[in-house]
């Protein structure tokens, strides 16, 4: 995070070739909490970019030390802006095909015969929990990273944690 945190102040006094690495560390955990917030792969994806337009045209007047909060916080706000200008309700469905292009390090790969799975263990998790799982899994977020992201306290990250593995293992045991 704290490569993040330089790479940020750079972009901020002029290196432009800082954001291609940002845009390439922070991606994921901008991309999934715009979609855990629409619930639509292609209006994350807009919303993701213009976060990151967004963040260019106003890197001048970042002073915090967290990036990734600053950011996934620019992020939300134009989502749930999306959101409420669309009126749209959310469904409780979880669409898993959004991770059927991710590779593992950046991304994951669920193979078809496991995304039924995946998709079950996921359905038993409330939102936060799932948002959890999906930063240190996919976003590849420690829990202290999370615990400054989503500002809540680094114990509450980990039993949230802790909390979804139980429910989706129990999940997994019964299916």
């Amino acid at each position: 995070m704290d490569d993040v945190n330089k790479l940020a102040k750079a972009l901020k006094y002029g290196d432009i070739a800082a954001f291609d690495e940002l845009y390439q560390k922070t991606y994921n955990v901008v991309y999934f909490s715009v979609l855990s917030i629409l619930k639509d792969r292609s209006l994350a994806e807009d919303i993701t970019q213009d976060t990151y337009m967004r963040l260019l045209k106003n890197i001048s007047r970042y002073e915090e030390n967290n990036f990734i909060g600053y950011l996934v916080t620019m992020a939300k706000n134009l989502a749930f802006n999306e959101y409420t200008s669309r009126k749209r309700t959310t469904y409780s469905d979880i669409d898993l095909d959004f991770l059927s292009h991710f590779s593992l390090q950046s991304h994951i790969e669920i193979d078809l015969e496991h995304r039924d799975i995946i998709e079950n263990a996921l359905k038993v998790l409330d939102e936060t929990e799932r948002n959890v799982v999906i930063m240190h899994t996919i976003g590849g977020l420690s829990h202290k990273e999370i615990a400054t992201v989503t500002e809540k306290p680094l114990g509450t990250i980990t039993w949230l944690y802790a909390k979804a593995v139980k429910k989706m293992k129990a999940t997994l045991k019964e299916g």
